[in-house]
C-alpha cells in the first residue's frame, strides 16, 4: 500500500509540473498593408512634427540629435547648449503651428515652444518660438530643401 501511495503522489507531483500557464492574449498587430496616413511635406503638421521631434529630443537629453535638426542658420554649438546646460529635469513642449507665410521662394511657419526645468532647485520656464522653413517648388530646388527645416529658435527675453 505504501508503495502504491509514493507511485500516486509521484504521479500527481508530475501532473503539477506539467500543468500550462495560460497564455497571454495575442494583440492583434495591423496587417502589413494597412498604412498610416502620411503628412504633407508641405503641410503645417509636418513643420510641427519636426517641432515636436526636437522637442523630444531635448526632454530626452539627445542635444546632439536636436542640434542636427536645426538649419544653416544654427547659432554654434556652444551658444545652443548654453540654452539648456543649467537647466535639470528638462521638458520642451511645443504648441501648434501658426499660418504659414511665404517670402522669397520659401515658407515659414512657427511653432511655439516651452522649456521648464530647474535652475538650483528653482522652477524655470522659458518660451521660444521654433521658425521652420522650407522652400517652395522652385527650378533648382533640391527634395530636402522642400521639407521643413528648422530656421532658427527665437527665444522671448
Amino acid at each position: 500500500m505504501n508503495k502504491l501511495v509514493v507511485a500516486v503522489g509521484a504521479l500527481l507531483a508530475l501532473a503539477g509540473c506539467s500543468r500550462r500557464q495560460p497564455v497571454p492574449p495575442v494583440r492583434e498587430q495591423p496587417s502589413p498593408t494597412a498604412r498610416q496616413p502620411t503628412l504633407d511635406p508641405k503641410s503645417s503638421a509636418a513643420a510641427e512634427e519636426l517641432a515636436g521631434a526636437f522637442a523630444r529630443l531635448l526632454t530626452t537629453g539627445q542635444a546632439d540629435g536636436a542640434y542636427m535638426l536645426l538649419g544653416p542658420n544654427a547659432p554654434s554649438r556652444k551658444n545652443f547648449e548654453a540654452h539648456f546646460a543649467r537647466m535639470r529635469d528638462l521638458r520642451v513642449t511645443t504648441g501648434h503651428a501658426g499660418d504659414q507665410e511665404g517670402a522669397a521662394g520659401s515658407s515659414y511657419v512657427s511653432v511655439p515652444l516651452t522649456a521648464t526645468g530647474t535652475i538650483n532647485g528653482e522652477r524655470v520656464s522659458r518660451s521660444a518660438k521654433v521658425v521652420l522653413r522650407r522652400v517652395n517648388d522652385v527650378p533648382g530646388s533640391t527634395e530636402a530643401q522642400r521639407h521643413w527645416h528648422i530656421e532658427r529658435v527665437d527665444w522671448e527675453r
